[in-house]
């Protein structure tokens, strides 16, 4: 019989995938093409998308990356920070995802989700796409990926299994 690759978009939050690499090893970098690709496989990627935040006016090392990774084929979404007081604070962009996440799971887009997050915040989402008959696997660095998450999760992966793959390699000039 023949087998149809399952078709997988990803969701990366990244202000949880900065910090926590951050956490990991001070001036660690991610390759977030290669990223995709290792959480994916062989799978048939639909697409994947980067969740983050942005000052105004716009930081313009933020615009750059953020233009290199829509280059390189990963949608970005990106919300306004919110000045409270002298605080910039994140809102709307966790909103963002899970809209997405749920959004496609109804549509019927993909078969597998994968979250790149630990945030505990995400397991009420992935209950409910779970409840619609999608596999949702939950990719963090160990140390940063809340027990429930994990526990609810069809798949966890550990970053840190694929740091030597994921790496950002700088070429010095």
């Amino acid at each position: 019989m023949l087998q149809i690759p399952l078709r997988v978009m990803v969701f990366i939050d990244g202000s949880n995938l900065l910090h926590s690499s951050q956490r990991f090893k001070q001036g660690f970098k991610i390759d977030y093409v290669k990223l995709v690709q290792e959480l994916v496989g062989g799978r048939n990627m639909i697409r994947s998308y980067f969740y983050c935040s942005y000052k105004i006016p716009p930081n313009e090392k933020e615009t750059k990356f953020h233009e290199a990774l829509k280059r390189q084929g990963i949608a970005v979404v990106a919300r306004r920070l919110r000045q409270r007081g002298s605080q910039y604070v994140e809102k709307g962009v966790d909103v963002a995802l899970v809209t997405d996440m749920l959004g496609f799971a109804f549509k019927n887009a993909y078969d597998v989700a994968i979250l790149v997050s630990g945030d505990e915040d995400y397991v009420g989402a992935v209950d409910e796409i779970k409840r619609v008959g999608k596999k949702v696997e939950i990719a963090s660095f160990e140390f940063a990926a809340a027990r429930e998450l994990k526990l609810i999760a069809d798949r966890f992966i550990s970053l840190e299994t694929l740091i030597d793959k994921i790496e950002l390699k700088r070429t010095k000039k």
